[in-house]
């Protein structure tokens, strides 16, 4: 019970950031306000819900790098009753994640049945990409950036829960809209597509991530069991004598 609890500051550091920009947005625009939102809250809940159900260290890592993120949000903002709320749930869910309640319950290996490491890092750059968009586009964000920034995490869903074109949404479709988009925008967000686009274009294109999605299906074989090998009991139970026949 204490390390669904601990793991849960993150998250309410998210939300309380998420309120003071809500509130006050200072210097960034609305619609990088909703970006920053969106990915700030997508990082925390992934990450408190790995930690909880799996004791991963992708989970662990996504939590950390939402908590870096809500301090590079304190840099951006005025400094209000609401900035102190915020830096006070930052402080209190850093001291939860490195506490030993949650470092002695992650795993030191890879779970030998788990997906590839390019299959988990594909949905987890896009859950965070809306929160880089949002700042990178901080005071100008065009159309573009919003569609590119909203598009991620539903890419991320789609191949995460294995939903029919799932892998082409990874692949090609998040890929294709962000290169093309990319050069409609700004420097700054222009160079945070470009370089997502490229780097899960190479991430998805591996055969382990189509293989994560799609996973191989062997067709199983029926191989007799002689009368003489089978236990007594499994004969007994079925009717049958010692050579296999129905007993009268």
């Amino acid at each position: 019970m204490k390390v669904p609890l601990l793991s849960a500051l993150s998250l309410l550091a998210a939300l309380v950031w998420t309120g003071a920009f809500a509130a006050d947005p200072g210097p960034l625009a609305p619609l990088s306000v909703l970006l920053v939102a969106i990915g700030l809250l997508a990082m925390a809940t992934v990450g408190m819900i790995g930690i909880t159900v799996t004791g991963g260290r992708w989970a662990y890592r996504l939590a950390l790098a939402s908590l870096i993120a809500t301090a590079v949000l304190a840099v951006a903002r005025p400094i209000d009753v609401w900035w102190f709320a915020g830096f006070a749930s930052t402080l209190l869910a850093a001291v939860a994640l490195l506490s030993p309640a949650i470092t002695k319950g992650l795993r030191l290996l890879p779970p030998a049945g788990g997906p590839p490491w390019r299959a988990v890092l594909v949905p987890l750059l896009l859950v965070g990409l809306p929160f880089l968009l949002g700042l990178a586009a901080w005071s100008r964000p065009s159309l573009a950036t919003g569609l590119v920034g909203l598009a991620a995490p539903l890419a991320a869903l789609w191949y995460s829960r294995v939903l029919p074109g799932g892998l082409l949404a990874v692949r090609a479709v998040w890929p294709g809209l962000a290169l093309g988009l990319a050069f409609t925008q700004s420097v700054g967000p222009a160079i945070v597509c470009l370089a997502a686009g490229v780097a899960v274009t190479m991430l998805a294109w591996h055969p382990s991530v189509g293989v994560a999605f799609h996973p191989p299906r062997e067709i199983g074989t029926v191989h007799p069991i002689p009368p003489e090998l089978t236990p007594s009991e499994v004969l007994d139970a079925a009717e049958l004598d010692d050579r296999g026949r129905p007993r009268r």
